[in-house]
């Protein structure tokens, strides 16, 4: 039989479909929003000034204005909060939207909700901006209601794995509390992690609550299905080339036959792309086609998956400059040197060329009257790192390298050396690192130089210094960070500490031992305002000395406070002793005083920093309220004096590298005293014991620091 085929399909009808179906959404969306909040249609496309949030209770109205996608017109240009005059370069205009108001509110009841707040009511309300009809303020006016608490929580299913009652104090969500669905959920995830922490790697935990919203009350269970133990039966790599098997295996902190252990994958993975030559990494449990016995839930293949970066890079780059007249300088670097990932950096760079008369003439201005310093600065390094030495926790480095440096007409310094370190993984975050550091080095300059730049004045010290100096030691350095975040902490500690020996043993000219210390704390008080602190100190356990006569201490390895970063109502370096210096020229009646920090043995700083949102355009800009202090001298920390405190304010604007500041600090004392100091030439006179200049002005008092980065 014959079937007569019907007409055919019109061109482009799926497409209209599509289009009517789209369209006929949008309108109900809108009809929806229209039908809820009827007051908004007729502010519709106008222009958002403001947004606003009242009666939010237990949540900040800035946590809210993170959940809206109803925002108010801003300014941002270049990731700070201004905008360009003649015209709208930098304005972003935000216009209002019934319907997205009316998902907002959806959002802001669900989050409530989620937080414990099962009965929250939000009203949204949109009238005129104040002095402008044409534009309006948006309002989410919150009506939280009581909030629901956690009568109990049941943990069911653990009886061969875990104590229920140990298991249950260890849990984000608590009998007694607000019943927050977040914390349930992370409570479920906790409860699976323990689990998979003991061997149970396809653990899992079902949730179950109810809520009686008459009474605000609330019952939950978890019930863990824990599922047999698990172990490795086999381990694949796939992907690898440079890096070898060999190389990737080494790198995972897991073997055949170990239990499957969550956190030992993750951490493999870490491992694995923290490698140069490595891209892209995953390791996790194999597919049900790779697995070694699919039928046998008790053993798993995992399978580590590795995309690899080129093996090598090669960078080079030349230039000219006011100082260093033609300058070039490359790199090349060896991924996987000899296979296996190691790390091969070779950087060389050469300036002044041109300097003599190789072409003919001295072409650097800066240089033809210069007898000091002319030849060609260089500086060569390589470095080779090990990334797997006995462990995978364990990275290798040894690097050389040689250099000059100079500036026309003031000093040439010339150095070589070298170093071997061992830094080893704690836990995330956590380092220990052992290095011996080898360095020979050479200051040439005029006595004047020495005292005014490379602070040195006595002539005993200026004869040390230009001699070829061996300054050789171990270090051993301490780092755990426990910050949320490494930009603009908000939260957390940061602790380091590094130990300095230079011994006889290790042939250095200068013995000394040094111990610093840094912790910085972070703490979230109330809205968007975060108190910060910062503890340092540094001392030379009796070894070392400032004056030249015994075991001089090189002006370099001093400590020195001031600054930016330390007590900000002083200029970089100034805060301790020193001395003064005057240049006498021909004009005998003009002589610019300048205080020359000589540093010390012993070294001290308290930061406190109170940061705080602005009161306008708060998730822009914050502002900070300090007090720095410190103090530098040559006594034990135990009894260190002479301490400075400066208060201060300070603004923050939020860029795409982090904060960007101003801060304005107070310095309340008189000019630093000390022994003067007068240059004739090259003649170097000491003039007077002691000196302080007149008291600065208020102006004068004041220090301004302009930097990206908070200062600790």
């Amino acid at each position: 039989m014959r079937v007569k085929a019907g007409p055919g399909p019109v061109p482009g009808l799926p497409l209209l479909a599509l289009l009517l179906l789209l369209g006929s959404s949008a309108c109900a969306v809108r009809s929806a929003a229209e039908r809820l909040y009827p007051g908004l249609a007729k502010y519709a496309g106008q222009e958002i000034k403001t947004v606003r949030f009242q009666n939010t209770g237990v949540f900040s109205p800035d946590t809210l204005g993170q959940m809206v996608q109803t925002r108010p017109s801003e300014c941002a240009f270049l990731g700070l909060p201004i905008c360009l005059p003649f015209g709208n370069i930098g304005r972003r205009k935000q216009t209002l939207d019934p319907a997205t108001v009316a998902d907002d509110v959806e959002r802001l009841r669900l989050f409530y909700r989620i937080g414990g707040f099962f009965e929250a009511q939000i009203q949204p309300v949109v009238d005129p901006a104040p002095g402008d009809p044409d534009d309006v303020r948006v309002t989410f006016d919150v009506v939280p209601g009581d909030s629901v608490v956690l009568d109990s929580l049941r943990l069911t299913g653990l009886d061969t794995v875990l104590d229920a009652a140990v298991a249950l104090k260890r849990l984000p969500l608590q009998p007694g509390r607000r019943f927050n669905l977040g914390a349930f959920a992370a409570s479920a995830d906790t409860l699976g992690a323990m689990m998979t922490g003991r061997g149970h790697a396809f653990a899992r935990v079902l949730r179950n609550y109810s809520v009686d919203t008459v009474t605000s009350r609330a019952m939950a269970e978890l019930a863990a299905i824990p599922g047999p133990i698990v172990r490795i039966d086999t381990i694949l790599v796939v992907g690898v080339d440079h890096l070898t098997q060999m190389g990737a295996r080494r790198q995972l902190t897991f073997h055949r036959g170990d239990l499957l252990l969550g956190n030992k994958l993750v951490e493999s993975q870490r491992n694995l792309y923290s490698l140069e030559i490595v891209q892209i990494a995953t390791v996790s449990v194999a597919p049900d086609s790779l697995q070694r016995t699919p039928l046998d839930s008790s053993t798993a293949t995992v399978i580590a998956r590795v995309v690899e970066a080129p093996e090598h890079q090669v960078e080079a780059a030349v230039g000219w400059g006011r100082i260093d007249c033609f300058r070039t300088d490359g790199n090349w670097v060896d991924r996987s040197f000899g296979r296996g990932a190691r790390r091969l950096a070779v950087n060389g760079a050469l300036s002044k060329l041109g300097v003599g008369q190789g072409l003919g003439g001295n072409v650097c201005p800066a240089f033809r009257n210069d007898t000091l310093s002319n030849r060609l600065d260089y500086r060569f390094e390589a470095e080779l790192t090990q990334p797997y030495f006995l462990s995978p926790r364990n990275h290798l480095s040894v690097s050389a390298y040689a250099e000059r440096q100079s500036e026309p007409t003031v000093f040439q310094r010339t150095d070589r050396g070298g170093s071997f370190s061992v830094t080893h993984l704690l836990t995330s975050r956590e380092f220990l690192t052992l290095s011996l550091n080898a360095e020979q080095g050479q200051t040439l300059a005029s006595p004047v130089l020495f005292c005014s730049a490379l602070l040195s004045c006595e002539s005993a010290a200026i004869d040390l210094a230009t001699r070829y100096r061996w300054l050789n030691r171990l270090s051993t350095s301490f780092s755990l960070d426990r910050t949320d975040v490494p930009v603009n902490p908000s939260r957390g500690f940061n602790i380091r500490s590094t130990v300095d020996w230079a011994a006889g043993w290790l042939r250095s000219s200068s013995r000394f031992t040094r111990w610093t210390g840094e912790i910085d704390r972070y703490d979230r008080i109330g809205s968007g305002t975060v108190l910060a602190t910062a503890l340092r100190a540094g001392t030379f356990f009796q070894t070392g000395a400032l004056s030249p006569e015994s075991n001089f201490l090189p002006p370099e390895e001093r400590f020195y406070a001031g600054g930016q970063n330390t007590v900000r109502g002083y200029d970089r370096n100034q805060l301790g002793p020193g001395v003064w210096f005057q240049q006498v020229g021909a004009d005998t009646a003009r002589r610019d005083t300048t205080f020359v920090p000589t540093g010390g043995r012993t070294m001290g700083l308290i930061n406190l920093e109170l940061r705080t949102p602005s009161p306008i355009l708060r998730e822009r800009l914050s502002l900070a309220w300090f007090v720095d202090a410190g103090a530098v001298g040559s006594s034990q920390l135990s009894v260190l004096g002479g301490w400075r405190a400066t208060p201060g304010v300070g603004i923050r604007a939020g860029t795409p590298v982090g904060p960007f500041r101003l801060d304005i600090a107070f310095n309340p004392y008189p000019s630093n005293e000390g022994a003067l100091y007068q240059a004739t030439g090259s003649e170097l006179v000491r003039v007077s014991p002691l000196f302080r200049p007149a008291p600065p002005s208020f102006l004068g008092r004041l220090h301004f620091t302009l930097a990206v980065g908070q200062a600790f």
